[in-house]
């Protein structure tokens, strides 16, 4: 198996009614020779629509902390559906009490940058088929100062991964499990030592992971999921071309406007070197992970 098919190794997702990109971080194989442990991290989109079903998997996946990477008003338009008794932290990576304060002149800067019609800054004809501006806000903003000093939002994810008791399992997410997912999940999975490349092919993964019934033109099913909006289907989906038209664009201009890539990653990880030195040193002063507790963390959630 090559290495961008392990991110769809078929025990890695893990099929829920209320959402999806629901999925095993671990297996991956580190550079020294170890594999990050499986069943004890998992990633997701939002968990607001959870079925009393989805709620039950979670309690039989032993699944007892939950980290909400959601602006505040995001969580708590759409609280999560968890088990009674969880373990919920918000600790968001972008947004206010206000929303996610992405002003006109950045989304008119954004939309001309990405070669789209002015079409597109028509807000009330945009956002009802799902957060365009808030993924390309995102897309747009890594490499930036700005960017890497959200970072230190993920520090409550390894604070909660330290001190997670053993036979309990921890789960993260933010609204579509995309962006700020996975670069929570490039961070640490960098941090237990799997490779850039491995990392690179989980984080585009989520690509494919939010196309519902993709290779299904016809489909509309991604309708019922907040976190798998129409910005992200396939361009040779029906009900996503008639969308395109209506905005003035292409599907394939709009999806590949926001779509995420690799490079996305590489520019973030320079960005820390130009500010830190290295990831080391941005880990240890941003994520309160230093030596120790990188050492600590390759020990509980890496094997032989």
């Amino acid at each position: 198996m090559n290495q961008t098919e392990l991110p769809f190794e078929p025990w890695r997702f893990v099929p829920m009614q209320g959402t999806i990109n629901t999925r095993d971080v671990g297996g991956y194989p580190t550079t020294d020779g170890r594999v990050v442990v499986r069943r004890r991290i998992y990633r997701s989109a939002n968990l607001a629509q959870l079925s009393d079903a989805d709620v039950e998997r979670l309690v039989d996946l032993d699944i007892t902390t939950v980290v909400d990477f959601r602006g505040p008003k995001e969580a708590s338009d759409d609280p999560d559906h968890l088990p009674a008794g969880a373990d919920y932290v918000n600790s968001p990576i972008i947004g206010s009490t206000r929303g996610d304060e992405i002003d006109d002149a950045a989304i008119a800067r954004m939309i001309a940058a990405a070669g789209l019609p002015p079409t597109m800054l028509d807000r009330a004809r945009v956002t009802p088929h799902g957060p365009f501006y808030r993924m390309l806000y995102l897309v747009d903003s890594y490499g930036t100062d700005q960017h890497v000093l959200r970072l230190r939002g993920y520090r409550a994810l390894f604070e909660k991964l330290l001190a997670l008791p053993a036979g309990e399992n921890l789960l993260f997410h933010c609204t579509g499990g995309r962006d700020r997912t996975g670069v929570g999940t490039a961070l640490l999975l960098r941090t237990l030592g799997v490779s850039d490349q491995l990392i690179d092919a989980d984080f585009v993964a989520t690509n494919r992971y939010l196309q519902v019934d993709r290779d299904d033109p016809d489909t509309v099913a991604f309708l019922k999921f907040k976190s798998a909006n129409v910005f992200l289907q396939p361009s040779s989906n029906l009900y996503f071309a008639d969308v395109a038209r209506q905005l003035g664009a292409t599907p394939d201009a709009l999806r590949g406007a926001v779509e995420l890539k690799a490079v996305l990653l590489h520019r973030m990880y320079a960005a820390i070197d130009r500010l830190y030195g290295d990831f080391d040193a941005f880990s240890h002063q941003e994520l309160g992970v230093g030596r120790e507790e990188r050492d600590r963390l390759r020990a509980l959630y890496t094997q032989p």
